[in-house]
């Protein structure tokens, strides 16, 4: 099912916003409220639901009358979610905002603002926030891209020229597909402006973090197939060392 609102076009930029959902009952309106609380009056809002089992789909159909675009049905992952959004949107901006995820007030008026080349990834601070409900600034960076990603995805603005030359999500990429988007492209020499404002409030929790050893492997893959050989010894290292190690690594790389 899908379902289709007018957006009213003005002279400033479009902001398409994408979030996907899979059985996010708990979150989910406030992801959405997020959205349509923004103070940035050209957005267009679309969600693609995976088939959610729960009661995700009453709260989406809660506020259908406000959402520009939203389907149901079974997907190929999360790759293959966000692709299907990117698909639909004709913004000049596209941002992804997870289902678990929500937005400050200001938060695209504040990237629009800085918004000058079409060909620039923008980017803000998340706030990432624990099961205690504490949380820490991360500001994105690629300045060790090689090593780690520092650009968090839900903070990322991205004009769909750039989706257009470098492509979308590799949907072989199960877990770490904005790792390997990002590094493409830093290959491909595009800009990122790191705007110094919060934008988003993440929760600790999403697929990586739930999968960490799956995640640890393919992050090291995709340096792999990217960078070369070099990070071989480091595959193997993910294999043959505990699982403690293995946690207490990717707690470095969320917490600092």
């Amino acid at each position: 099912m899908m379902l289709t609102a007018h957006i009213n076009k003005q002279n400033i930029p479009l902001v398409s916003v994408i979030t996907i959902v899979y059985n996010a009952e708990s979150t989910i309106e406030q992801t959405i409220l997020s959205v349509l609380a923004q103070t940035y009056p050209n957005i267009e809002y679309i969600i693609i639901d995976g088939g959610s089992t729960d009661g995700s789909l009453k709260i989406i159909d809660k506020y259908k009358d406000k959402i520009t675009k939203w389907i149901s049905e079974p997907d190929n992952g999360i790759s293959d979610a966000f692709n299907k959004g990117i698909k639909f949107s004709s913004g000049n901006l596209i941002a992804l905002l997870n289902a678990d995820d929500w937005y400050e007030k200001d938060a695209v008026k504040k990237v629009v603002e800085n918004y000058t080349n079409k060909y620039t990834v923008l980017c803000g601070n998340v706030k990432l926030y624990n099961n205690l409900n504490n949380f820490k600034i991360k500001k994105s960076s690629i300045d060790s891209i090689e090593s780690v990603m520092n650009v968090w995805h839900p903070g990322m603005f991205c004009p769909k020229e750039i989706y257009d030359e470098i492509g979308l999500y590799n949907i072989d990429i199960k877990i770490l597909m904005d790792y390997d988007f990002v590094i493409r492209c830093y290959l491909a020499k595009i800009n990122f402006k790191f705007i110094d404002e919060n934008i988003v409030n993440m929760r600790y929790g999403g697929v990586s973090n739930q999968l960490i050893t799956k995640s640890m492997k393919e992050a090291l893959i995709i340096k792999e197939n990217h960078f070369g050989k070099k990070f071989k010894h480091k595959l193997e290292y993910l294999f043959f060392n505990s699982y403690y190690h293995t946690i207490i690594y990717i707690k470095k790389i969320i917490y600092g």
